[in-house]
């Protein structure tokens, strides 16, 4: 697994590894100063080797983003370009200032530059400054300004680090303006285990913020790294291992969170290469196709095709062994040219629903183990009519899924009202809702209590209801999963996966953040493929090798894993929902070997 701590919790694990390992601060300092002189100079010789050979490429054959001239560190010449660190007297200062000495025993040209707009310096910030002064670094005294920064091809962002939970004001804020106004002239600017201003637990910008073209973060990515303006700020990330406890299972991150006394902690964690592989469904040998689960589909509408096309071609090709669609009868020729291994029954949204297709559609309900219901379906009476049927004639064993106009159409009603006995029926955990930040907004808008919603909103300081969705969205997420007993897949840039119960009586929860995909995937139909992934992995699982959470997860990965190999061959620009599909098997090759 793959965590991203908060700023807490960051803060936390290198208490851990100094106070329970033994590990001293200063070797920990010194081991993430090496680790970001290491990635400038790594940058630096690419862009030479670049510059000597623009037709570089990589293992894949894909020509690398910096072998241009317009790259920032283009040209760069030891002998002639300097590099700057600004730092603060905290300890992410100390790191900068180290990184610039050891730069300077490399042979580059490295100056201090010290704010001195805080009151208290620490110990380790202290003697890192004694050091580097002692091996010639040379430091700025004069104030800076924007002129000044021009001479400098490389800043070292050493201001601001996890720690930082106030607004950035007074001198500070304006060097960051001066760092960011180098940026856009042409200067590369480096971040030091966060951009200076970006909130390691939100991803908001704490009044100002550096805009870096490369943070080099020390063993772990900080979970405001990933979401919001911290996404945008942190430019590339490069995570560095500095020696740092590292947490393998949401047991280890237990038990360092243990060692101070806090409530309501999110783990926040991703799954590897390693997790992904063992999650798979396998295939037996002796198997048929009833091995790998049978998939009812209700989606599609008059008006609409494309969508139940997508979530069953998803559903197969992930690895479903049967796909039955439930749509307008418009839809069977086309579904049988383009999709002939899927089964169709088909009713007349322009007639009444005739007692002969419900008799052959509850005998279809019957027959899947998963149901996903919501594609294209349209919000009309026949739509809904056909859905409450899902939802009244769904038994204990089956497991459904609700996305897109499914959503739409319980938000109409009392939501809860809806969940609550059908969890209840199925079981906890065996309904998933797969709600976009708008769809939620719905959902929670929808609820008897929508007035304690819109009170905690405004608590919040948010005048929108979307915006605090998605500034807040595990929050949102679990609270929904929590008062209803559903896995609730919050879809966004950042999809983040939610279920019931906690780790401990301290309220630890376990909160999945996926961050495959890219901005290519912001395309129609996407979020059908999702569905349709989910779907078929669910199929697949009727031994129950994993939990249903578990299941949400890998589909939620797999879905961007296959994004950003579509992205590979596509490009973002022109990246379609098909595309997505038509790479599943890479995926799988890639992850199984």
């Amino acid at each position: 697994m793959i965590f991203y701590p908060t700023g807490k919790q960051a803060q936390i694990i290198d208490k851990y590894t100094q106070e329970v390992i033994g590990l001293p601060g200063l070797v920990l300092m010194e081991k993430a100063a090496e680790a970001l002189a290491d990635e400038i100079i790594n940058k630096i010789e690419c862009c030479k080797i670049a510059g000597q050979n623009k037709d570089i490429c990589d293992n894949a054959g894909q020509k690398k983003e910096y072998c241009c001239e317009t790259d920032k560190l283009y040209g760069f010449r030891k002998d002639r370009d300097k590099i700057l660190a600004i730092v603060e007297g905290g300890n992410n200062g100390g790191d900068a200032a180290a990184a610039a000495r050891i730069l300077k025993t490399k042979g580059y040209d490295t100056y201090i530059y010290e704010i001195n707009g805080i009151s208290r310096q620490t110990d380790s910030y202290m003697k890192q400054i004694q050091i580097a002064a002692a091996s010639g670094v040379k430091f700025v005294k004069e104030p800076l300004n924007e002129e000044d920064l021009s001479g400098y091809r490389i800043i070292l962002d050493g201001i601001f680090g996890v720690g930082l939970s106030r607004e950035v004001k007074g001198i500070q804020s304006a060097v960051i303006d001066m760092i960011n106004s180098a940026g856009e002239r042409g200067c590369y600017v480096v971040g030091t285990d966060i951009p200076s201003g970006v909130s390691a637990d939100t991803g908001k910008i704490l009044g100002n913020a550096v805009r870096c073209d490369l943070t080099v973060t020390f063993h772990y990515t900080k979970y405001g790294m990933l979401l919001n303006k911290g996404r945008e700020y942190s430019g590339e990330i490069s995570c560095k291992d500095i020696g740092l406890f590292t947490v393998n299972t949401a047991s280890d991150m237990k038990r360092v969170l243990d060692i101070e006394d806090l409530s309501d902690q999110k783990i926040i964690y991703e799954y590897d290469d390693e997790d992904i592989a063992i999650r798979i469904p396998k295939r037996n040998a002796s198997s048929n196709k009833g091995s790998y689960g049978k998939v009812l589909i209700l989606a599609g509408s008059k008006e609409v095709y494309g969508a139940l096309y997508l979530s069953a071609a998803a559903a197969l090709k992930i690895g479903a062994g049967l796909v039955k669609v439930v749509t307008d009868i418009r839809n069977k020729e086309v579904l049988s040219e383009k999709l002939p291994e899927a089964m169709c029954l088909a009713y007349d949204s322009e007639a009444d629903i005739t007692p002969d297709f419900i008799k052959e559609y509850d005998k279809a309900i019957a027959w899947a183990d998963v149901i996903l219901a919501g594609p294209g379906l349209g919000t009309g009476e026949v739509s809904e009519t056909l859905l409450n049927n899902a939802i009244e004639k769904i038994a204990s064993g089956q497991q459904l899924i609700m996305d897109a106009d499914a959503l739409n159409i319980i938000s109409r009603k009392d939501v809860g009202e809806i969940l609550a006995p059908l969890t209840r029926k199925l079981g906890f955990e065996n309904v998933v809702i797969t709600p976009h930040i708008m769809e939620m907004s719905r959902l929670r808008g929808s609820l008897k209590d929508k007035t304690s919603f819109d009170e905690e909103i405004k608590k919040a300081g948010y005048e929108s209801k979307i915006d605090y969705i998605k500034d807040s969205a595990f929050d949102v997420a679990k609270l929904f999963s929590d008062e209803y007993g559903c896995i609730c897949i919050l879809k966004d840039a950042r999809t983040a996966v939610s279920c019931t119960g906690y780790l401990s009586d301290k309220k630890e929860m376990l909160c999945y953040i996926n961050t495959t995909g890219n901005s290519g995937m912001s395309t129609a139909g996407s979020g059908d493929v999702l569905s349709g992934i989910l779907a078929g992995v669910l199929a697949q699982n009727s031994e129950e090798q994993m939990t249903v959470y578990e299941a949400s997860c890998l589909a939620v990965n797999l879905h961007g894993r296959a994004g950003d190999c579509a992205k590979t061959h596509k490009g973002e620009h022109s990246l379609l929902a098909g595309d997505i599909i038509e790479c599943i098997p890479h995926v799988f090759s890639d992850c199984m070997s």
